[in-house]
């Protein structure tokens, strides 16, 4: 986090960035920020909106994005076995 202090999001939902409030996108997917912004432009990776100049996030959706990368991996080395 830079030393500004960033805003913490809605309820619910989390900034590509960390915050006060807890890890943001980049951090719960292991990847830099700017990972993010390119999948976002690429229209790839979890589902991500805009509240006012923010990126957000569900958080629900970002656990799930993780669930559904977990399942497809499990999946491809089981057919590699």
């Amino acid at each position: 986090m830079n030393r500004r202090t960033r805003p913490c999001p809605p309820h619910g939902l989390i900034y590509i960035e960390d915050t006060a409030a807890g890890p943001g996108i980049a951090s719960r997917l292991g990847i830099a920020p700017g990972t993010v912004r390119r999948w976002r432009s690429l229209g790839r990776g979890p589902a991500t909106f805009r509240i006012g100049k923010r990126v957000v996030a569900r958080i629900s959706v970002i656990d799930n994005y993780l669930v559904e990368r977990e399942r497809e991996g499990l999946q491809s080395h089981a057919r590699a076995a």
